[in-house]
């Protein structure tokens, strides 16, 4: 299965991070390892035993006028009753005047949760996506 998304939230910001749950799911069942970069830094991290993945980010209001982060997720054994890992890139832009700061994002995630994922849900980390945000699902035989 794979996620496909353009997006951009309300928040007065530059870059937002993008909260992901699986089937709802509530507990500590989340992991991510992530390596992102800027117009002149690099950095990396990990996530551990977390509520939520929001190692994802979407351009907020502050970046340039008109512009959505782009992000893709793919999930290769979404029907697996054991634990699912995934990962996702994604990019946001934002170039003006006083200067310009691009993000790019790539990250290694599993979810530990014990049954297929039936749901996906998104949330800003503040805020709400603004109008013209897309969400694409897309199923992928044989997975």
């Amino acid at each position: 299965m794979k996620l496909v998304a353009s997006a951009r939230g309300d928040t007065a910001i530059i870059v937002a991070s993008v909260n992901l749950k699986i089937n709802g799911d509530t507990a500590t069942n989340y992991s991510a390892t992530y390596l992102q970069g800027n117009s002149s830094t690099a950095a990396s991290g990990r996530t551990s035993s977390s509520t939520a993945d929001g190692t994802m980010s979407e351009d907020g209001a502050n970046a340039t006028a008109s512009t959505f982060g782009a992000m893709e997720l793919y999930f290769p054994n979404y029907n697996s009753t054991g634990s699912k890992p995934f990962f996702d890139i994604d990019i946001t832009e934002h170039n003006s005047a006083s200067g310009g700061f691009s993000l790019i994002n790539t990250g290694s995630h599993l979810y530990r949760g014990a049954s297929g994922i039936t749901s996906i849900t998104l949330t800003p980390s503040s805020g709400n996506f603004v109008q013209y945000s897309n969400f694409y699902l897309y199923g992928i035989k044989n997975s």
